[in-house]
């Protein structure tokens, strides 16, 4: 089989899906700037779904804005779990060499394992392959970087890859001291500014929004609901909408409600209904404990709204003070304190100056950018 030399194999441990349309979007994007850059774009993904048979070990092939998508369901219900898994990454992959051809790089997304089966197609096809980094696990926060073997296989990938890049310096900084040696690179995620962008704002009331996981110990929320409860009881008159789902979303909804605090939460929406959410919205509150990134922050900029975030990820690179507040502590006082501050001076907030940093730095179209430098320089050797 003949190499194509434009064609970049995706695989992704997280990926948008039938299960859950929202995993992995800025991988999806990642794709997408790629494309752009030239490239003919193959994702091989392995989605578990616990849907009614007929589509277990189903492979779907979708073609997306320049992405030809390969996607195998496989069942999560049974104790043949892992060897199904197996087969629908090996269908994924193969399918999708079949169709497009023999590719001439391989772009592994999240590790560990798609980076050994990265490096498993790369020896196949004696190609290179790169690896880029989005998960949180290597925080101490959260530190689920753990297990002999698991860190034996990800020192074995990270060795062997042409480059490997990561989407802030602070996760690079965290997989440093976890042991992990390797000159990075920094790949930001990229935001679609064509989807968040800049509109017209109802004259009505003032909405702070969040957009999240409902993950207590990594997102924080109850410190949102205290801060809104406190401006509420103090007579402040504004909205909080809360958008996303999560283990602990009932959790938040039942405290919010014994402590009578009035939020909006609207579940989870579809990426074009959340962007709708987010540009109507006034100023977008992050307050997780860590981020790799913090994408939904730099959503929020590209729509020309206000950020107020605890100092997570690289944003305190982006986030000044002509476009936000860092929370000088991720503390209650700190939050109410910075939202009363943006009730009264959200005016000075110029929605062009915030939206013309995201599209500078890691819009699509920049990415592709640097995207096309990477692939260049990596396939060339």
């Amino acid at each position: 089989m003949r190499k194509n030399a434009n064609h970049v194999l995706f695989i992704s441990r997280w990926y948008p899906s039938d299960t859950d349309a929202m995993l992995g979007l800025f991988v999806k994007n990642h794709a997408k700037a790629a494309a752009s850059a030239g490239y003919k774009v193959t994702v091989a993904y392995a989605s578990a779904t616990s849907l009614e048979l007929k589509k277990r070990l189903k492979t779907t092939v979708i073609t997306d804005e320049g992405v030809t998508e390969v996607i195998t369901y496989y069942s999560v219900s049974n104790s043949f779990g892992f060897l199904h898994q197996l087969i629908a990454w090996y269908k994924s992959i193969s399918t999708a060499i079949k169709i497009q051809g023999r590719p001439s790089l391989v772009h592994a997304h999240i590790l560990t394992r798609v980076g050994f089966l990265a490096m498993l197609v790369a020896w196949r096809y004696r190609i290179n392959y790169i690896v880029t980094e989005h998960w949180s696990r290597y925080f101490k926060e959260n530190l689920s970087y753990k297990g002999f073997f698991l860190k034996v296989f990800t020192n074995l990938v990270i060795k062997n890859a042409a480059m490997v890049t990561v989407v802030s310096n602070r996760l690079y900084k965290a997989m440093k001291e976890q042991g992990l040696s390797f000159m990075p690179v920094i790949l930001p995620n990229a935001i679609d500014t064509s989807m968040f962008h800049i509109i017209d704002k109802d004259a009505g009331n003032f909405r702070f929004i969040s957009i999240t996981c409902f993950e207590e110990k990594s997102k924080n929320l109850k410190t949102i609901i205290d801060s809104t409860g406190e401006l509420q009881n103090a007579g402040l008159d504004f909205e909080l909408i809360m958008v996303g789902n999560g283990t602990d979303k009932q959790m938040i909804e039942k405290y919010a409600a014994d402590k009578n605090v009035r939020v909006n939460f609207t579940g989870t929406l579809s990426p074009a209904e959340t962007a709708i959410q987010l540009k109507s919205s006034n100023c977008l509150l992050l307050t997780s404990n860590y981020e790799t990134f913090g994408i939904v922050a730099y959503e929020a900029l590209a729509s020309g709204v206000p950020v107020i975030s605890t100092d997570v990820a690289d944003l305190k690179e982006v986030v000044d003070v002509q476009s936000g507040i860092i929370l000088s502590e991720n503390s209650q006082p700190s939050l109410t304190m910075a939202m009363r501050n943006m009730l009264t001076q959200h005016s000075k907030y110029d929605p062009q100056h915030l939206r013309k940093r995201v599209i500078e730095t890691c819009s699509i179209s920049s990415i592709s950018n640097q995207l096309r430098t990477i692939y260049q320089d990596v396939i060339g050797n």
